[in-house]
């Protein structure tokens, strides 16, 4: 009895085990399903070479100055307040300038002095100086007259024997002493009436020069306790206050002309080779995104390409490119971070794929292509990106094939795909909510617990038929 029991034990554990393989496997075949995935079709289109990369503004070199003073004193008033708009050589702050004032007046006065002095070395004499000399040589004049004449009366009186010779003698001399007065008296005036010597101008004039050097000094020293603007533009920043003592070179303020900035970007070597000065550029705030082309263009600021860099940065390898943009209306802060979109030439007929199906898994770039229900993956070379559409070349795909957009990361080669959205069950869940190797090790499990249970249910079965 206990032998034929065993043996039909045996027959249905053996039954039951075979069973639950044959239930697994049809279970495998129930549970393999398609992913869900989203696709967009491949298409040819118009791209340009454009070069995108985010950058930073910054205000041109000319056009930021900073306030800084040139000797050291005590803010006397401010004359501008933080925001309004100068222009350059207007007054901002004013030093107290009683000291250097009063050093200016006495280099000015000892200049005046010299100057005074010179025009009295080069004065001819007063009409009022010059009658005296006048006299003296008319007087001269008269009394050489006058011996010329007792000279002569003399010599005719010594020819007569009526005068002696030594009457004569007397009479010459007094003559000669007569021609000598005039010419002392004539050479008085002359010498009263050439001016000073040419050494002593000279000499004059050298004393004013360094007394005027002395005098341009004082003022530009002057000048120096009033702080004026540099460049057209806004006052952005003043830190000094009324009663503050500041020092020879301490910044006080700054002066912004935010007209025109750079946009300063960085961009790989291989990517600026194809940069040159010139080239048309965008520029938009990183913060703003255009959900189309429309407002892309409608954004984002003009610019051209100002400076390519040649000196790369040593911790990035970059090379520093400079867009010159308008920014008259204000758009644009200095410190701002941009989008920048240096624009290149248009090619036209390239094929496309959505920026969005290009993966990198960490051997290269990949795309998934839908074919015949299955996931190709295809290894691309990406070009040129134009409005969410990128550039692919040297790859196997026809414009208006389907590559996913999302779904695909991760999805292993011949994968079973379905573009659109899974169906819903009826108790609101997804029936494909679970990926299909979670379905497979659940349907394992409840095959192996069914193992476990058959020997049980067989003993069962063979007490109750004892």
């Amino acid at each position: 009895m206990t032998r034929r029991w065993l043996a039909a034990s045996a027959v249905l554990l053996a039954a039951a085990v075979g069973c639950g393989h044959e239930g697994d496997a049809e279970h495998e075949e129930e549970v393999e399903s398609e992913v869900y995935v989203k696709a967009e079709p491949a298409r040819r289109g118009t791209v340009s070479e454009s070069i995108a990369g985010l950058g930073r503004i910054e205000a041109l070199p000319d056009h930021l100055a900073t306030l800084t003073p040139a000797v050291e004193g005590h803010v006397h008033a401010l004359l501008v307040q933080q925001g309004e708009v100068v222009r350059k050589g207007d007054a901002i702050v004013e030093l107290d300038r009683a000291a250097a004032l009063a050093d200016f007046t006495e280099k000015s006065s000892i200049r005046d002095g010299l100057v005074a002095s010179l025009t009295l070395l080069k004065s001819l004499p007063r009409t009022e100086e010059q009658q005296p000399l006048k006299l003296a040589v008319e007087q001269a004049q008269v009394g050489l007259d006058r011996a010329r004449r007792l000279a002569d009366e003399v010599r005719k009186l010594e020819s007569s024997k009526l005068a002696s010779s030594q009457q004569l003698f007397d009479a010459e001399k007094a003559l000669d002493t007569a021609r000598l007065q005039l010419e002392t008296a004539q050479s008085q005036f002359k010498i009263q009436m050439i001016g000073p010597r040419p050494e002593a101008v000279a000499e004059a004039e050298a004393k004013i020069k360094t007394a005027a050097a002395a005098v341009e000094f004082s003022k530009a020293h002057l000048e120096y306790h009033t702080i004026r603007a540099p460049i057209d533009g806004v006052l952005d920043g003043l830190t000094c206050h009324p009663g503050q003592t500041i020092s020879i070179g301490a910044t006080i303020g700054e002066i912004v002309d935010s007209r025109q900035v750079h946009a300063l970007v960085w961009l790989p070597p291989r990517s600026a080779r194809g940069v040159k000065a010139g080239l048309s550029a965008q520029v938009r705030p990183a913060d703003e995104h255009a959900s189309s082309e429309s407002t892309d263009a409608h954004d984002a600021l003009p610019g051209k390409v100002d400076f390519v860099g040649r000196v790369t940065d040593p911790q990035t390898g970059n090379l520093p490119i400079r867009i010159l943009v308008d920014n008259t209306a204000g758009v644009l802060a200095l410190g701002q971070i941009v989008q920048v979109t240096i624009g290149g030439e248009a090619r036209a007929d390239v094929l496309q794929v959505p920026a969005a199906a290009i993966l990198d898994l960490g051997e290269g770039m990949t795309l998934l292509v839908i074919r015949e229900g299955k996931a190709v993956v295809l290894h691309p070379k990406l070009g040129a990106t134009s409005n969410g559409w990128v550039e692919v070349t040297d790859v196997d795909l026809k414009p208006g094939e389907p590559v996913v957009v999302e779904g695909g990361y991760g999805l292993p080669e011949n994968t079973k795909v379905k573009v659109g959205e899974p169906e819903k069950a009826e108790d609101g869940k997804d029936e494909q909510s679970k990926p299909a190797h979670d379905e497979k090790e659940d349907a394992k499990d409840k095959g192996a617990e069914d193992k476990k249970n058959k020997p049980a249910e067989i003993a069962e079965k063979a007490e109750a038929a004892r």
